[in-house]
């Protein structure tokens, strides 16, 4: 099985709202167990349409038009919390209870494949339904933990249950620190190019847990049933049995067991790449997938997405390096009409460096985008490339 089969791809976004100072709310999303940030928490003014969601270090901000307002915190496998805000200015803190897990009375193996087989139908049933929306897709490549390359991109976005059948590059920017011994033009097309399961053939064939026998190429283990959100969530283990598993894929699902929607799917599989440097030689690649998709009732819709490149670089006569390479994307105004944009096709070869240098670089668009919110890590990552004049080097003429 290869990173292009069909596997149920596995991750809200690095978001926040602009606004004047006394408008803004501010704050954490933490796990109340282990303390440790929720990442992509949704968070949301009660009784209102305002929201938006938590970054990879369970940060937001949130504009809130009327005081005192209650904001509300929420997560796939967690419970909620609330807070009453009556004024702005102070960082505002809420704690997540992980939803209690318990197994149902009946045999786990054969009821994980029943519900793998019904969510694959329902799958099946709603894929001639499309949607097209904003994709905002953010890449980060590190050595030795230093990052050398980062990537940002806003696409139109075109998908159906299978996964993204196409995108179009509507803004973009590229920076790479000048000396860097590797770098990633295209990592972009694990994202886009990954599908849940095949809408036309054989998913099991194909070597999809997503099939009508899912048991038939994968062991599978009823991890529990939890309640999050007022939906019953069973989570569950598959592993990929040895006669067809040479890359030793594994992972977990998170399907809704009232409507067979398909909520989350984390996975790895063993990659394999070359080097255009003789001297190099990639080791132990392992690509790893997280999907969150959020339920509605013509079928749930994706949210986010986060594919993780770990390897080592091998050199002669050196040390190894520590190579990892993170692209995130998160999804956003999808809707059922379609739009006059030419979508390039979601396995296309055109290398995303190629597609942003035919676009203008758009300072202000970038500086006043609220889409665009960064951690104090990514902060600091962006600030150096700016110091060594990589996005004037590499983005303007």
């Amino acid at each position: 099985m290869t990173a292009k089969c069909y596997l149920v791809l596995a991750a809200g976004a690095l978001l926040s709202q602009s606004a004047a100072a006394q408008g803004l709310v501010a704050g954490k999303v933490l796990d109340r167990q282990t303390h440790q940030p929720v990442p992509y928490a949704s968070v949301v003014v009660a009784g209102t349409t305002q929201g938006t969601t938590t970054n990879a270090e369970g940060e937001f901000a949130l504009v809130v038009h009327q005081l005192p307002a209650k904001v509300l915190a929420f997560s796939l496998g967690y419970g909620r919390d609330s807070a009453t805000v009556a004024q702005t200015g102070q960082p505002l803190q809420l704690g997540l209870q992980p939803a209690p897990v318990a197994l149902p009375a009946v045999e786990p193996t054969s009821y994980a494949a029943q519900l793998l087989a019904r969510a694959y139908r329902v799958l099946q049933r709603t894929n001639a339904r499309k949607l097209y929306g904003q994709a905002f897709y953010r890449q980060v490549t590190y050595l030795d933990q230093q990052p050398t390359q980062l990537l940002e991109m806003f696409w139109h976005a075109k998908a159906s249950s299978a996964g993204l059948e196409g995108t179009a590059l509507s803004q973009g920017r590229f920076a790479q620190k000048k000396g860097t011994l590797i770098s990633f033009n295209n990592l972009s097309s694990f994202t886009k190019g990954l599908t849940l399961y095949s809408p036309a053939a054989d998913s099991t064939k194909l070597g999809s847990v997503l099939s009508p026998e899912p048991t038939k190429q994968y062991t599978l283990r009823l991890l529990g049933i939890s309640q999050s959100g007022g939906q019953n969530l069973a989570s569950i283990e598959f592993v990929g049995k040895p006669e067809f598993n040479p890359q030793h894929v594994q992972g977990t699902l998170t399907v809704d067991v009232d409507t067979y929607q398909l909520l989350r799917f984390q996975a790895g599989i063993d990659a394999t790449g070359k080097s255009n440097n003789p001297t190099f030689k990639f080791k132990d690649e392992r690509l790893n997938y997280d999907a969150v998709f959020v339920a509605r009732p013509g079928g749930a819709v994706l949210d986010h997405m986060l594919v993780t490149l770990t390897e080592n670089l091998g050199r002669l006569l050196k040390p190894d390096l520590q190579l990892r390479a993170v692209g995130f994307a998160y999804f956003y105004d999808w809707q059922p009409l379609a739009t006059a944009v030419t979508y390039d096709p979601a396995g296309g070869k055109q290398k995303d460096l190629d597609a942003i240098k035919q676009k203008p670089y758009d300072a202000v668009f970038w500086r006043d985008n609220p889409v665009v919110k960064r951690t104090p890590l990514e902060e600091e990552t962006i600030k150096s490339f700016e110091q060594s004049k990589s996005f004037g080097t590499l983005l303007t003429k």
